[in-house]
């Protein structure tokens, strides 16, 4: 799988920014002094020819940057361009660069004398004005590494050629970090043919090796794996390498580890398949570590490392002596042999001033048969415009300088630097800012670098239709790129590649925000394409908080519903080593809205539709060919009617992570399909493990594969956190799973989990179904161990793979009983609960169909057999909804709608199928049930209690009737959270904090422990 981006987006600039040839033009650099305010009048024409130096700068008719002329600075305390105004630098047809040695620089100085009287200092921009800034593009601005390369090197091997590409020598790049390290700048100090290339091994041997630490381990590319020599004979310490060819040998690597490493050692090499062995080089001060040794060493075919005997007595740690006998041999983490295979045309390489400090890797990763282009991105940040700001004083004041085109008009920046920008904690000073502009389809910001920002690169705020396409964005502070409020609609955010140095760096306190919200691209306007960016080293990569923004921001709050808005068109997105999530959808729970020109809801941000059916979106979104490794985390805590189509995880941590979710509002798409799970063992960063979700419904998981390992808690677990805050319930969800493949699964790993970091009744409730051959080993249902009682219906108990579950060859289905109070006990009879209850945790009774109640969603479950009968017995306070499965899964295994007997202990008898009508029922549970609907009108079967008091309820975790009391906190009004790890998201003890409630239950003990800022 290669993340290949799209080609740029051609947007055709218009012919109003090229001016009559016959214009009569005033040289501008003399019309002010450096101390002066200097108005260009609305009927002014100015041309820039030479540097100039103003207090500061007002245009209210055209002020044009001479393109022909070289090295021009234009130095301003603030620059305003006026309604009807013109800022013009260079063209579409002639941008500036076009012509040798000519380049432009706008430079916002922060003293100023004249403050402008509304927007202060220290900005460029306009109002009601046209913006229009051309820098020569190049062919690429950015590549990826075709070559891994170590730490310390200095040659990179790109994926294009540098000169093709119009890199130059003095240009300063970025690499992106691959280790969850640290991104750096470089300048190009040459471009030239290699000196030197990784060479290929073609066999490995040893004079000793243990069984399992053969040694091969040594020039398998993982760290974590090594060749050990224990036990071998006097002269049997020695590792010898065999090359694919003949090369020129110029330096080998190697890193053993202490305390047997090899304080001496011989690096011998061999030039003839049975010729002697020559030294090439002798160590006498080895120790543990990377340690590289220089060779030069023509036409070798093999190399050797040999360590006498007699060295390897007493050796310890830090190259001093110890206590390490020789017999114990070496262990040798990796070798690396660099040089040249003889009669081979180098490469041509960009040779970078300063070596780089990890290692970063290139090329493609194959992992069981499917390859994965894993590379760090190489940005070029050089370009022919550069608009800059104060750098004496930028870490320090946390200021630079900011832009924005305001209100209407047209703002067009391409290939332009902008650098030592944005004001923290100053509402609307950022970078590059789109402000307000409406409807603005010639707005543009594309090929740009964005280097050191203080507060956002790129914010596009109540504008529409607009491009940010091709921008490169290095250190964006708090976030790369920021759609605002909340009302931005139909922007294209294409082929940008937005790199954190270090997540710290980024991840700050900014407009009141905690620095958890804020990412490489963040997004309170949803309905945006977002096409082929790539964003590496922030907390968050690609961040929709829509949940903490449920009513928008400045202009537009109250007027959208940002949680409920869809998506554009989502592809080709790839997020890696972010520290923490690098897809992050949050609770996105798109709806069908209806929007006026401005992107404000008119309706359609409810949960029903007006004759009660569910509002989720339809069709759903996609989100297409997402591309992410080396994140903590990928996916959301809640999202419902989105689809991931062909979406690829490697080496996170979590391969998704997913809490709470629902059936489809079409009623027949996939939550996950077609997508790969794969884990690299050799890479030290990553496990294989899906997170699912759990809730009322059925998790369609299809066409999926898994590759590689080891697992985490199992390859596919589901119900993630359940029954705990922020993570859906009843726990009864039914995972439906079709052409799953785990064959290529490392061996003997867990396959799935019933239940993980969840509640207790979260590891017994879960179901697994499938109608293939293949999904679950040919058995049409499996429920966990825990329920032992359908082993008695002709089910049987599966290994350690299957998590021990019971699997029957009958359908298995959720049945779920709704309620917004607490029910107190209330007992299931029938097929697979006829057993004595387990008391024991976390079963507590059942297996025996004694159910728990769950606060959060308001509910009971468990699965039953479709086509039986069961009975229930309660104390029954108030009305209770019963549910019967999905028509989803029925319509699946094509047998018509399926159907259950319910004897209720009051009297009530029903007849349930899959297909009853669940009007006004909410997807995610009772809770959110439509009021002042009478229910017993639109369900199958309801269970009507005695009634209940019309008293507030003063706990959040059910027992009472009515609502919650918002003015009598819930909770205990003291206590301390009890974390196990303390978590990276600040927290307090909250007693209006509730059982279910928003980033309650943050430590999993106490309800009162809450989350902050969620």
């Amino acid at each position: 799988a290669s993340a290949v981006a799209g080609a740029s987006v051609e947007r055709l600039t218009q012919d109003a920014d090229l001016v009559p040839v016959d214009t009569v033009w005033k040289d501008a650099s003399a019309q002010c002094s450096d101390q002066q305010l200097c108005i260009v009048g609305s009927e002014e024409r100015w041309l820039l020819s030479a540097n100039m130096t103003v207090d500061a700068l007002q245009v209210r008719g055209i002020f044009k940057w001479d393109d022909k002329a070289p090295g021009i600075t234009l130095t301003v305390g603030w620059l305003l361009v006026e309604e009807g105004g013109s800022f013009l630098i260079g063209s579409s047809r002639e941008p500036i660069g076009k012509h040798t040695g000519v380049t432009a620089t706008v430079y916002i100085r922060r003293h100023v004398i004249n403050r402008h009287p509304v927007l202060g200092d220290r900005f460029f921009g306009g109002d009601r004005s046209s913006i229009k800034i051309f820098g020569l593009p190049k062919p690429r601005e950015w590549t990826l590494l075709e070559r891994s390369v170590p730490a310390g090197a200095v040659e990179l091997f790109l994926k294009h050629d540098p000169e093709s590409m119009g890199w130059k020598v003095g240009d300063e790049i970025g690499v992106a970090t691959t280790s969850l390290g640290e991104s750096t700048r470089h300048r190009i100090a040459a471009i030239r043919e290699a000196t030197e290339e990784g060479l290929s091994v073609a066999a490995a041997e040893a004079g000793a090796q243990e069984s399992h630490l053969p040694a091969s381990n040594a020039v398998d590319g993982n760290e974590g794996s090594l060749w050990s020599s224990y036990n071998g004979g006097h002269d049997q310490h020695w590792l010898k390498l065999e090359f694919a060819a003949p090369a020129d040998v110029t330096r080998i690597s190697l890193n053993f580890q202490e305390p047997r490493h090899a304080p001496e050692y011989r690096v011998e090499v061999q030039t003839s398949p049975d010729g002697p062995w020559e030294i090439a080089a002798y160590v006498t001060d080895g120790r543990g570590g990377w340690r590289d040794v220089s060779l030069q060493a023509p036409g070798v075919r093999a190399i050797r490392i040999y360590a006498p005997y007699s060295a390897l007595w007493n050796r310890g740690f830090d190259g001093q002596r110890g206590a390490e006998p020789a017999w114990s041999g070496l262990w040798l983490n990796e070798v690396r042999v660099f040089g040249r295979v003889v009669g081979r045309t180098m490469p041509t390489v960009v040779v970078l001033d300063t070596p780089v400090k990890s290692d970063h890797l290139g090329g493609f990763k194959v992992i069981e048969g499917h390859t994965f282009e894993m590379a760090a991105e190489v940005v070029n940040l050089e370009r022919t415009v550069i608009i800059t700001g104060d750098r004496d004083d930028f870490y320090e004041s946390l200021e630079g300088f900011s832009s924005m085109m305001m209100n209407a008009g047209v703002i067009d920046v391409r290939y332009a630097r902008v650098e030592y920008c944005g004001r923290r904690n100053k509402m609307g000073k950022y970078c590059l800012h789109m402000h307000m502009m409406g409807n603005c389809p010639e707005c543009v910001f594309q090929g740009n670098a964005v280097v050191d920002g203080q507060q956002v690169g790129i914010t596009v705020h109540g504008t529409h239709n607009a491009l940010v396409d091709s921008n490169i964005l290095w250190d964006a502070r708090a976030a790369g790129i920021y759609t605002e409020d909340g009302n931005e609609m139909n922007n294209v955010i294409s082929n940008n590649v937005v790199i954190c140095s270090r997540w710290q760096v980024c991840s700050v306190p900014w407009l009141g925000k905690p620095s958890v919200q804020g990412g490489g691209i963040y997004l309170i306007g949803m309905t945006n394409d977002l096409l082929y960016n790539r964003i590496a080293g922030y907390e968050h990569g690609l961040y929709t908080p829509g949940s903490a923004y449920q009513n928008g921001q400045g202009y537009a709050h109250g007027k959208v519903c940002p949680q409920y808005t869809p998506f554009g068109k989502f592809k080709g997105n790839v997020n890696h080593d972010n520290e923490r999530y690098g897809l992050y959808l949050d609770n996105q729970y798109p709806r069908n809205l209806v929007r006026d020109d401005n992107g404000h809801v008119l309706s359609g941000c409810d949960k029903f539709t007006l004759d009660g059916r569910d509002n989720g979106l339809v069709p759903p979104n996609v989100i297409e060919d997402e591309f992410d490794w080396h994140n903590m985390f990928v996916g959301q805590y809640g999202g419902g009617d989105m689809v991931f189509l062909r979406y690829t995880s490697v080496n996170n941590a979590h391969s998704f992570y997913w809490k709470a979710s629902k059936n489809f509002a079409d009623g027949q798409s996939h939550h996950i399909i077609d997508s790969i799970m794969a884990n690299d063992q050799k890479d030290p960063y990553g496990r294989l493990q899906v997170y699912g979700p759990s809730g009322p419904f059925t998790f369609k998981f299809t066409n999926n594969t898994f590759l590689g390992g080891p697992v985490g808690d199992a390859a596919l677990c589901a119900g993630q956190h359940c029954g705990l805050g922020g993570a859906g319930g009843p726990c009864n969800v039914q995972y439906l799973l079709e052409g799953v493949d785990w064959s290529r699964l490392m061996g003997w790993q867990k396959r799935v989990k019933f239940g993980v970091n969840a509640a207790t009744f979260g590891f017994v409730q879960p179901v697994f179904v499938a109608k293939d051959n293949v999904s679950l080993d040919g058995h049409r249902s499996m429920v966990s161990q825990h329920l032992d009682g359908f082993e008695a219906v002709g089910c049987s108990r599966q290994d350690w793979q299957w998590d021990g579950g019971i699997a029957c060859s009958v359908p298995v289905r959720r049945l779920n009983f709704w309620s917004n109070v607490d029910q107190g006990n209330v007992t299931l009879q029938g097929p697979g609960y006829s057993v004595q209850p387990n008391g024991a945790s976390p079963v507590l009774g059942l297996n025996a169909g004694l159910m728990q109640y769950e606060p959060m969603h308001g509910g009971y479950g468990l699965p039953v057999l479709a086509g039986a009968n069961y009975t229930v017995a309660g104390d029954w306070r108030g009305d209770v909804v019963v549910e019967f499965s999905d028509a989803r899964i029925a319509d699946y295994f094509g047998e018509g709608a399926e159907s259950l007997g319910l004897t209720v202990m009051n009297g009530t008898s029903c007849s349930m199928t899959s297909h009853d009508p669940r009007e006004y029922l909410d997807p995610l549970g009772l809770n959110g049930q439509s009021a002042g609907v009478q229910l017993e009108e639109k369900l199958s079967c309801l269970i009507a209690g005695v009634p209940l008091e019309e008293s507030p309820r003063t706990g959040g975790g059910g027992g009472g009737g009515g609502p919650i009391d918002p003015m009598v906190p819930s909770g205990r009004p003291n206590g301390t959270c009890e974390f196990s790890n303390l978590p990276s998201i600040s927290f307090h003890w909250d007693p209006f904090c509730f059982f279910g409630g928003l980033g309650c239950l943050a430590d999993g003990i106490n309800p009162e422990c809450g989350f902050c800022g969620v």
